[in-house]
């Protein structure tokens, strides 16, 4: 029986950089006509906001990563910090601004992004369970981020972004492992309609207004004792066997 993953971290790389070891120059230098985005985020009532993750790449300063034969092979430099949001005033708006073209002594070019947020740890629905950030990736590269954050397939997309999902509270309650985890579902990801990844074009603003309907949470339990499906169980107390580890996001939306 497979179960829901915890969030992957990176894909691993090793950081040897060519003719610089570890002094690679990692700072930022966008030049004067640089390209930025800004990005923007509604952030609603029970919600934390957390820092944004930036990956840059740069074709100047290599990275060396070996292959499962302990063979190197080159690939681009890799530059990834934390970049918090800052709120706007008294209002509920957060938002920051990260150059496309970094600039630097490498050169570096912005290659994604990933947004990330939770439900507040002093929410009554956190106690006891192992809450699971919601995450946004934008690419403006290849990849830099691993697929593991549950955002699914990237989709194409081009100019401005205005994202509006619907989010309900969703625990999970592993009899297996002894567990129970605490997220926020909206959709599953592997239909690309409800994918939560991005490869952009053209883009110089990304608004993220997520509605999160926090009275209407759906339970998913695993057979107790094991095998068996996987009940999930719906704010108006309707109850049915998964198949996928998801609940049926048509059926909430239409409960909202």
């Amino acid at each position: 029986m497979n179960y829901k993953n915890k969030p992957a971290a990176l894909l691993p790389l090793v950081i040897f950089l060519y003719g610089c070891g570890d002094r690679t120059d990692r700072s930022l230098t966008p030049p004067p006509d640089a390209k930025w985005v800004t990005i923007a985020f509604s952030v609603p009532a029970d919600i934390t906001l957390l820092p944004m993750e930036v990956v840059y790449r740069s074709h100047q300063c290599k990275t060396v990563r070996y292959n499962s034969s302990s063979e190197p092979h080159d690939i681009p430099g890799y530059n990834n910090f934390e970049q918090p949001l800052s709120q706007q005033g008294n209002s509920n708006l957060w938002q920051t601004r990260i150059a496309i073209d970094g600039g630097g002594s490498c050169q570096w070019q912005l290659n994604s992004l990933r947004v990330s947020f939770k439900i507040m740890d002093d929410h009554p629905l956190v106690k006891g369970k192992e809450t699971i950030a919601t995450n946004y990736i934008f690419d403006f590269d290849d990849y830099g981020l691993s697929d593991g954050y549950g955002t699914g397939k990237a989709k194409d997309a081009s100019g401005d972004l205005h994202i509006q999902y619907d989010f309900f509270p969703e625990i999970f309650i592993n009899h297996l492992f002894k567990e129970t985890s605490l997220e926020l579902f909206g959709g599953e990801t592997k239909h690309q309609k409800w994918s939560r990844r991005y490869r952009l074009r053209d883009t110089q603003k990304i608004m993220i207004e997520p509605v999160i309907h926090m009275n209407k949470v759906v339970t998913l339990e695993s057979p107790n004792p094991p095998p068996g499906k996987i009940r999930a169980t719906y704010p108006d107390g309707s109850s049915e066997d998964v198949r996928h580890i998801e609940p049926d996001y048509e059926k909430l939306l239409s409960l909202k």
